[in-house]
């Protein structure tokens, strides 16, 4: 893939957009851009379209969006606030852009990031969960994408609430937890994910696994499985939203 053919993969996220550019020497530049003005579509447009227009960008889009999607089409965006539901929002962007674009999950695009990160991961059933404002997940099993998970919103059997409810980065910040706190909700999520489901490896993404030093032996020394974090960090959402472009 030469640069006149780079893709600009996009994670759209519900605190912030992180935006790069993938071509055959790998990321060639990124950016996060914050919400000042609320985060509907018209205002997540005009974000992206200033983005595409600035970095002179003519050629492909991909998109991993914090919701259930459907082809072209948004169907639940819970943490995103109104005006999500049914939204067409690949195609209002091709309309002011004019790029071929691809939209799935943000755990969907993230997990394609993380595929193939280390070799022999694809004879592997691995559980990738992204980390942020809720719990995103997505399996590769074998070396494939296995989509549409949304098993954040799962309910814990001993707890009063959804897992992505007693351990995302949002329920750490408003209860002021500590990282420590923190990790070990993670950690209860984790345990009860891989009595449920049985993965090989967890891979965990998200812009709070740039610190995991800070926490990542907490979670693993109550873990019987390893528990990896993405080589992408916070652009992992935005990596393999471009690589839609490139399956």
């Amino acid at each position: 893939m030469s640069r006149e053919h780079a893709v600009l993969g996009v994670d759209i996220g519900g605190s912030s957009i992180k935006c790069c550019v993938l071509d055959a020497c790998g990321i060639s530049r990124h950016v996060t851009l914050q919400y000042a003005n609320g985060k509907d579509p018209d205002t997540v447009l005009n974000m992206m379209t200033e983005i595409v227009e600035s970095w002179n960008h003519d050629g492909p889009i991909g998109i991993g969006f914090p919701g259930l999607v459907s082809g072209n089409r948004i169907v639940d965006a819970p943490n995103m606030g109104e005006g999500w539901d049914g939204c067409d929002f690949s195609n209002r962007l091709n309309q002011r852009v004019g790029a071929s674009i691809a939209i799935i999950n943000d755990a969907d695009a993230a997990a394609l990031a993380m595929a193939k990160q280390t070799p022999g991961w694809e004879h592997e059933d691995i559980l990738c969960l992204t980390l942020g404002t809720g719990i995103g997940s997505a399996w590769i099993k074998q070396g494939e994408l296995e989509a549409g998970t949304e098993y954040g919103r799962m309910a814990h059997p001993q707890l009063d609430c959804s897992l992505e409810q007693w351990a995302s980065v949002r329920t750490m910040n408003e209860e002021s937890l500590s990282i420590e706190e923190w990790a070990e909700r993670l950690a209860t999520v984790l345990e009860f994910l891989l009595e449920q489901f049985s993965p090989d490896r967890f891979v965990l993404s998200g812009g709070i696994t740039t610190s995991s030093e800070e926490w990542i032996d907490i979670i693993q020394q109550r873990m019987s499985i390893p528990v990896a974090i993405s080589k992408y960090g916070d652009l992992t959402g935005a990596v393999g939203a471009a690589r839609l472009h490139l399956v």
